[in-house]
């Protein structure tokens, strides 16, 4: 499974198509023990269950500390017109895979904490995220409208 992203890589190089990391995990992704979130600074394998993964058109990606973090990358590529994004993904926390943030639902003000504090906690179904509100305090289930800059940067201060 270690080469499975090389693959992917390569493959997507080839045929000029975009990374496809849905249903990938943790492990898929070849991570090193001192990669750092581009966002919050803090190394990537403490975070596991948290990360998030921006591709970009040009198939780099950028692999973040939390779902909070996927989206402040992404707002800020959005703002600051680097690079163009193909794909936000975030790790869905019952099956810690990969999932497209567009189609994920997202549970707010929750008992737990990524390292970035307060967070969203994403899932694919949203029976899921309904059984984790309830299990975890949650406050209400979002999804992709609510992920806005207001509302992430809402998050940073809570």
């Amino acid at each position: 499974m270690k080469y499975l992203v090389l693959i992917v890589l390569l493959c997507s190089a080839v045929l000029g198509k975009n990374l496809e990391f849905e249903g990938l995990g943790y492990e898929d992704l070849n991570i090193s023990d001192t990669q750092v979130c581009p966002v919050k600074q803090v190394t990537l394998p403490q975070n596991r269950d948290f990360i998030g993964v921006v591709v970009y058109k040009d198939n780099s990606f950028d692999v973040t500390s939390s779902p909070k973090y996927t989206f402040k990358q992404k707002h800020h590529i959005e703002k600051t017109k680097e690079k163009e994004i193909a794909k936000v993904y975030v790790t869905d926390y019952k099956t810690k895979k990969l999932i497209d943030t567009q189609k994920a639902y997202y549970v707010f003000g929750s008992t737990l904490m990524s390292i970035g504090g307060d967070d969203i906690i994403p899932f694919a179904h949203q029976k899921d995220a309904q059984e984790f509100m309830q299990q975890h305090k949650g406050k209400k289930i979002y999804t992709i409208e609510r992920m806005n800059e207001r509302f992430i940067d809402f998050l940073e201060i809570r």
